[in-house]
């Protein structure tokens, strides 16, 4: 096997992981306030111990910006293949970003708080945008909204949709999205 390909992971440290990950969402989901969880709360959730907790991570900060990192990657990873050349225009990709949050609700609505999460949620809607725009080969017109308010725009939507606990199936809001930009073709994320 060549050094260039990933070395297999354990299925016992990718289990710990997870545990370790649910007890983070299970205790912010009972208590929103980061400040009182502590490593010891993690472990006996995880019903692991504080020295496993140790083997994998720095500190809480630590555990939570790796899951940001995950959560955010696996989006980007869906969402990169919706932009082939071949990808039907009328199936944008804001369909399966979408479908990607509702998938991981609770964890979005825990990470939502984290201003670093947030930022990078709103580089992936604005990456969304510019290259649709780019790959509907869309001509320079005066009238055509910047790329920042529709990210802007559509950043906002998600939000509000994420903070009130997905009330709307994401095909749904989906569609709601594309309707605020459709009386000008060259918005539509």
């Amino acid at each position: 096997m060549s050094k260039n390909k990933r070395e297999k992971v354990d299925p016992r440290v990718i289990r710990t992981k997870r545990m370790f990950k649910d007890a983070f969402i299970s205790l912010l989901q009972e208590n929103k306030d980061q400040n009182k969880l502590t490593v010891q709360r993690l472990a006996d959730r995880a019903e692991l111990t504080r020295a496993t907790f140790y083997l994998h991570y720095h500190d809480i900060e630590d555990l939570k910006e790796q899951m940001v990192d995950e959560v955010l990657e696996e989006l980007t990873k869906k969402i990169h293949p919706l932009f082939d050349e071949n990808q039907d225009i009328d199936d944008p990709p804001i369909d399966s970003f979408l479908a990607h949050i509702y998938e991981h609700g609770v964890l979005f609505n825990v990470m939502f708080e984290n201003n670093d999460f947030r930022k990078r949620l709103f580089g992936i809607i604005t990456e969304i945008v510019s290259i649709r725009r780019e790959t509907r080969k869309v001509k320079r017109h005066t009238n055509q909204v910047p790329i920042e308010i529709i990210a802007s725009s559509t950043f906002g939507i998600v939000s509000w949709w994420i903070e009130n606990g997905m009330p709307y199936s994401p095909r749904y809001l989906a569609e709601q999205i594309n309707l605020v930009f459709r009386n000008n073709t060259n918005a539509r994320p």
